[in-house]
């Protein structure tokens, strides 16, 4: 069970039927908030695959343990944005939630697993986590808003 992380099962959780929420009905748009779950999602990922793989050869960043620590810290705000996200999966698109939910977090992690990394890169991941251990929740926070204008490319926001 230790091997098995918060934001790991969190995104687990998130592709596991079933949906029987009822949440209303579809609005056509995602709230701020759901944009800015979906955001700090994404962030989260990149910042997973990023430590993973810079973690390796060639790089031996050291990147993997200080990417646990900051899972273990955070995991229950990690599990809570990827809450929010599913349920406006659910709400949107209840008749193919899971499959939509299942698309969208592979071609995330397929981005980011895959992304060509660099001494500049792994440093870069390096630095933000470093920057999450001392200064908390906040420096993710503000991190993962840098990705607005991507989000509001695949989803339409509701305040238009």
């Amino acid at each position: 069970m230790s091997i098995i992380r918060p934001l790991a099962l969190a995104l687990l959780l998130s592709l596991s039927p079933p949906f029987t929420l009822a949440l209303g009905k579809p609005r056509g748009c995602f709230t701020r908030a759901e944009q800015g779950a979906e955001e700090m999602v994404r962030e989260g990922l990149r910042l997973r695959e990023g430590a993973i793989g810079c973690d390796g050869p060639p790089w031996y960043a050291g990147t993997k343990p200080l990417w646990e620590e900051i899972d273990q810290r955070f995991g229950q705000r990690f599990a809570a944005q990827t809450g929010i996200r599913r349920r406006a999966f659910q709400r949107e698109f209840a008749k193919d939630a899971e499959n939509r939910l299942q698309m969208w977090n592979g071609r995330i992690v397929m981005h980011f697993r895959n992304y060509p990394l660099s001494e500049t890169y792994c440093a870069g991941i390096k630095d933000v986590l470093q920057k999450m251990r001392r200064g908390g929740w906040g420096v993710f926070s503000r991190l993962a808003g840098m990705a607005k204008d991507e989000v509001k490319m695949d989803y339409r926001p509701c305040d238009k």
